[in-house]
């Protein structure tokens, strides 16, 4: 890690119980929210924005949303997040894990509707590729404009967050 965390003490008085609380809920020290915690306006912001793409009323279904973050991860090369995320991935379709991730566009069990959304992720996410009005066709052929939004905001988010672990070298830490 190449930013070191602070002593639990040297935290603002309101990120310790965010801290805390995540701690039990991963069954772990997560490390990113330490580090994001030394900027509490930063880890505010960020919490909030994580929280409201992550709500229960959220257009876009939780399968969709992990597919979308664990193939984030693995084009930015954030083994913690392919882990996390690869879990909940499981959970919600046993069919899948993450090494088929890794070839879709050679595998034939994603459907239609996976195949435009990982299209799309890799166009966003790969700074190689740019967002086509093919992409954002194939898209509204399942999401209407709004969620088209949506989507982008969680694979945007997913790159921050992806980007910020491995700029700190965070990406192998799974303790």
């Amino acid at each position: 890690m190449r930013i070191p965390k602070l002593q639990s003490n040297q935290y603002s008085w309101f990120i310790r119980p965010f801290l805390w609380l995540l701690a039990k809920q991963q069954n772990k020290i997560l490390k990113p929210a330490q580090i994001l915690g030394r900027r509490p306006k930063l880890f505010t912001a960020t919490l909030l924005l994580y929280k409201t793409i992550n709500r229960k009323t959220s257009p876009i279904e939780p399968y969709i949303h992990a597919l979308m973050s664990v193939r984030v991860a693995q084009l930015n090369q954030c083994e913690f997040t392919i882990e996390h995320d690869s879990k909940i991935l499981r959970s919600l379709k046993n069919r899948l894990d993450k090494d088929k991730l890794m070839d879709w566009k050679n595998c034939s069990d994603f459907k239609p509707k996976e195949c435009a959304v990982l299209a799309y992720t890799d166009a966003v996410t790969d700074t190689g590729q740019h967002v086509t009005d093919r992409h954002v066709d194939q898209l509204r052929c399942y999401y209407n404009d709004d969620e088209i939004v949506e989507l982008t905001t969680i694979i945007s988010f997913q790159n921050m967050t992806t980007k910020f672990n491995t700029a700190f070298d965070m990406c192998r830490q799974t303790r």
